[in-house]
């Protein structure tokens, strides 16, 4: 039989927390046989069903077992180490091929070199180093696959972060691309109001040519027919400034007849029946008459600026 202390230092592993303790701090299930430890126990308490197997935990609390375990031999524990290296193959962890040979020199330090433990332990020992070389040589290979992979990997990096780069310039070109269109849109739009702009004085620049040339042509026509009438004024003046002389000539020889000359100027003469001639019959009245052609002939000059 084992000591007491060695079952004490046994340790067992909870399946809820997978934390390792001692047999004394676990509690079983009556109803199922599975135990948890002190604290899942306590955590796992209002719960109906097991934490591990879903059964109904029945009306029996949790209890503590105790047991006595058996006393190991140097046989035993190397058939064990044996056992185990039989099932060493391809899918087994690397940590279980770390251990083996510490475990096969703990298990031959206790056994003697003559007795068949030792040679079966042997034999398995070279049976695992048959069933495990080829897989080192896998490794072997797997790690420089996984070396060229890493270097791929980098290289593959290297190139995402040169991609990332020029993605992110090419959503900055984008962005710039958007700015440059609506900025090209917002001047197009002036450019074409501008431009309709620029077509509508055009417009009323040649319609007010137009007018300015209607008009110059009327004032041009108007000014001909103004030199006309200038003409017509002219003449009318000139006749009125004889008549006026000869109404003097008339006058002074109705107030002061003299005697015929005979060499009278021809210019000064007065038709003798003195038709369409009224010769006044006093001074007031000849004073009327002046003022009476002053304002005809005055009266051309108000029909002008008319």
């Amino acid at each position: 039989m084992a000591p007491i202390s060695e079952a004490a230092n046994v340790k067992i592993r909870c399946d809820v927390c997978f934390e390792g303790y001692s047999l004394d701090l676990f509690r079983f299930l009556p109803a199922c046989g599975h135990g948890l430890c002190i604290a899942c126990s306590e955590k796992t308490a209002t719960k109906r069903n097991c934490a591990i197997c879903r059964q109904p935990k029945g009306a029996q609390e949790p209890v503590q077992i105790f047991m006595t375990f058996a006393e190991t031999t140097p046989e035993d524990k190397a058939r064990a180490v044996v056992e185990n290296l039989t099932r060493i193959g391809p899918d087994s962890m690397p940590i279980s091929v770390q251990k083996a040979g510490r475990k096969i020199r703990h298990a031959l330090r206790h056994i003697a070199p003559g007795d068949e433990i030792a040679r079966e332990l042997l034999d398995a020992a070279k049976n695992l180093d048959e069933r495990i070389f080829p897989l080192f040589l896998e490794l072997d290979l797997a790690n420089d696959r996984i070396a060229t992979l890493n270097i791929e990997i980098e290289e593959l990096r290297r190139q995402l972060k040169v991609a990332a780069s020029r993605e992110e310039e090419m959503k900055q070109l984008r962005r710039s691309l958007a700015a440059a269109k609506s900025e090209y849109k917002t001047a197009f739009g002036v450019a074409e109001r501008a431009k309709d702009s620029v077509l509508q004085e055009r417009a009323d620049n040649a319609r007010l040519s137009r007018t300015i040339q209607r008009q110059l042509s009327e004032l041009s026509a108007k000014e001909g027919e103004n030199d006309v009438l200038r003409a017509k004024l002219s003449r009318r003046d000139n006749r009125i400034s004889l008549l006026d002389k000869k109404l003097k000539v008339v006058s002074r020889g109705l107030k002061y007849p003299k005697p015929d000359t005979d060499n009278p100027d021809e210019s000064l003469q007065i038709d003798n029946s003195a038709e369409g001639i009224r010769i006044p019959r006093k001074s007031s009245d000849w004073v009327d008459q002046r003022s009476v052609r002053k304002e005809k002939r005055m009266q051309p000059l108000q029909d002008i600026e008319l």
